[in-house]
């Protein structure tokens, strides 16, 4: 039976997101302090939160699920044996799709009794949650995290992401797991022994009937880049002070709460306006869709 609510009409309906409250008291003090004051607002007691309204809402709000999914990936990914930042990757790259799902680990802490469901949290405690200790919370994850790479066989996947590397498993910043991947793939992609151009050309034209092979020629690859280096930076330039710090600090991080706080806005929902507006700016200027005009962006 899912958790329901009585809504402000008299109806009853789930509330959405209630499974992951568990998890909430489970993140520690360290990570909420960067979340902003209304995520750290939820009182710590669940029986009282759910008898408050306000809390409730932003239990169903996106911001309470984004909160869940990047702490639950923060937690993770130092468990999940990656020597490597987290941000160099991509939302293509496997092991980012797999940090970024909290089901996965949720499902594991709960089976290893770390946790207790939603509904034995809300029915069987009454009192404070305090926070638990980052050395604790690391104790359960080293044991919780592998067990559940395990059960699920993302170790394959994952491995076979690493043999099989392509562009969009990187993120647009540079680092130097992208440096050594472009210089792999340009140059020595193969980890067989090398052999010259002009003996790959004459073996070529011989296995095709005197066609001959031309390699790519590959400046094209670096002006297209600077092109569109270039493009950005002319649309950059087409923004206000603000709207460009905007972009910066969320390209550094911060969540939406920080950058209100750091520029003076009242809360995360003026920032979010004016995202929405700078992506529709560059709809207009790149003569794209990318989604700005929907009624929900992320």
């Amino acid at each position: 039976m899912p958790i329901v609510l009585r809504r402000k009409d008299g109806s009853l309906t789930p509330f959405r997101n209630i499974e992951y409250l568990p998890f909430y008291y489970f993140i520690p003090q360290s990570f909420l302090a960067c979340c902003g004051e209304e995520l750290n607002s939820l009182p710590r007691n669940p029986q009282q939160l759910v008898m408050n309204r306000a809390a409730c809402e932003i239990v169903e709000s996106d911001l309470f699920l984004l909160l869940i999914i990047d702490a639950a990936a923060y937690m993770v990914w130092p468990h999940m044996g990656f020597s490597e930042y987290m941000e160099i990757y991509s939302g293509y790259d496997p092991a980012w799709k797999f940090a970024h799902n909290p089901d996965f680990w949720i499902k594991e802490l709960i089976d290893e009794r770390i946790l207790p469901t939603a509904d034995k949290l809300l029915k069987h405690c009454d009192s404070w949650c305090g926070y638990v200790p980052e050395a604790e919370v690391n104790i359960y994850l080293s044991h919780a995290v592998p067990a559940a790479m395990e059960k699920y066989h993302m170790n394959e996947v994952i491995q076979a992401a690493q043999e099989y590397r392509c562009f969009e498993d990187f993120d647009f910043r540079k680092s130097h797991q992208k440096t050594d991947f472009m210089r792999k793939w340009y140059h020595t992609r193969t980890q067989h022994p090398q052999i010259s151009l002009e003996s790959f050309q004459e073996d070529y034209m011989l296995a095709h009937n005197g066609v001959q092979w031309d390699h790519e020629d590959e400046s094209v690859h670096v002006e297209s880049e600077v092109i569109s280096e270039t493009f950005v930076e002319d649309f950059l330039s087409t923004l206000s002070d603000k709207d460009r710090q905007i972009l910066e600090l969320r390209m550094q991080g911060y969540t939406l709460q920080d950058v209100a706080d750091m520029l003076g806005y009242k809360n995360h929902s003026g920032v979010l306006k004016r995202i929405r507006k700078i992506g529709q700016a560059y709809e207009k200027y790149a003569n794209e869709d990318l989604g700005f005009s929907e009624p929900k962006i992320v």
